[in-house]
């Protein structure tokens, strides 16, 4: 996502699937330039030629047979390899990652597919789940067909108008207006004011209806699929913008007083970069990186996100999540796809447990029970839009 010289990966740079097939096909093609320059040297005899064939056909085979096994044996070990370098950088068997964060050392640590232990169970509703925070929305991932926005509040209303807004539309779900709240106090005891939200929840008529004006506006060159094809290109589909999750506010900066601090480019201003580079702290994630934006040195995710646009969309995901992408530098559909693979995750911060990341595959349901461990200080709960419930547990320093 950005570029960060006190990061340490210390994952296996080498994919020993990659490596066996680079090995694999350099020993192929030995085979076939030896047995070309015998066939040539041999003045391409018929019955020489046919058994070089059928002895690179062998070998080919023999190499397959050898491929297929050692996959096997990754895939079995959970990746481990012989590897003397990818060894040495997988921790025998368990990745970690590591980044100096604010002059603080956090190490995230994968702990496979290990059961939590010394658990408790807590029942948890559908609807409470679907607005835990890690939610993806996207092209690909639209909102629940039982999603609901009963419990947004008005950003302006409920901080007293402390928080400027662009009208009393602006709402948000309680969890991110929470976390925002807390970014623009924390910011004003850094000296740093004049934030205002310029847009947050949008519902799905709000959607419906600005993609229906666009798709208007094409009308004249387009039309059938490639119309609606046309449209999504500034305008998301229905039921997979951002917008739409209550999780996401797109933030400036105003002063009515002074017209010349509006005037400046978010990402450059002091408070920008405040906002971008504290977000973490508070749970909150910069939504959509392209190429340095929002600043020098950040990784487009654009392919990854379906968004070229530069957006100032920050976007609550909880705190332990927050960090946990912040030390692997991903956004968000990389991150829920990285748990879908890494399951149980650690996070250590100088050491110590700070926080614990467990992923449950789960069918559709009303109610879950889920899994608590008794150490915990507290825990968060949502579901993910890819099948799974994302347990996030915090333990006190």
């Amino acid at each position: 996502m950005r570029i960060n010289s006190n990061k340490k990966i210390h994952k296996m740079k080498r994919d020993p699937y990659s490596m066996l097939l680079r090995v694999t096909g350099i020993l192929a093609a030995l085979a076939a330039v030896s047995a070309v320059a015998f066939w040539l040297s041999n003045s391409a005899v018929e019955s020489d030629y046919k058994a070089l064939k059928a002895q690179i056909e062998k070998q080919n085979v023999d190499g397959e047979q050898a491929f297929n096994a050692k996959m096997n044996a990754l895939r079995s070990s959970g990746g481990k390899t012989d590897d003397p370098i990818a060894a040495e950088q997988d921790r025998g068997d368990l990745a970690f990652w590591e980044a100096s964060l604010n002059d603080t050392a956090w190490r995230l640590e994968d702990e496979g597919y290990g059961d939590l232990e010394n658990v408790y169970t807590v029942t948890a509703d559908r609807a409470d789940l679907i607005t835990g925070g890690l939610l993806l929305v996207n092209a690909w991932h639209p909102l629940p067909a039982d999603f609901s926005d009963a419990g947004v509040v008005s950003v302006g209303n409920s901080s007293g108008w402390k928080i400027a807004v662009t009208d009393g539309n602006v709402r948000l779900f309680p969890a991110a207006y929470d976390a925002l709240l807390a970014m623009v106090n924390g910011a004003a005891e850094d000296g740093l004011k004049d934030y205002i939200v310029r847009e947050a929840y949008r519902s799905n008529d709000t959607q419906t209806e600005l993609f229906n004006k666009q798709m208007e506006k094409l009308s004249g060159k387009y039309s059938g699929d490639i119309l609606i094809e046309q449209t999504k290109k500034t305008v998301n589909y229905p039921g997979t913008s951002e917008y739409q999750s209550g999780m996401a506010f797109r933030m400036d900066i105003y002063n009515k007083e002074n017209p010349e601090i509006g005037k400046q480019k978010f990402q450059e201003s002091d408070q920008g970069k405040w906002f971008t580079g504290k977000g973490w702290e508070y749970g909150v994630i910069f939504r959509f990186p392209t190429v340095d934006f929002p600043a020098v040195g950040w990784e487009d995710k654009a392919y990854k996100t379906g968004v070229t646009a530069q957006l100032n969309l920050y976007r609550y995901v909880g705190n332990a999540h927050a960090t946990a992408m912040r030390i692997l530098d991903y956004c968000l559909e990389e991150y829920v796809e990285f748990l879908v693979d890494h399951p149980h995750i650690c996070l250590y911060e100088d050491g110590a447990l700070r926080y614990e990341v467990y992923r449950i595959t789960a069918e559709d349901a009303a109610t879950y029970e889920l899994p608590v461990p008794n150490p915990a200080s507290g825990y968060t709960a949502s579901l993910d839009n890819l099948g799974g419930v994302v347990m996030a547990y915090t333990y006190e320093q």
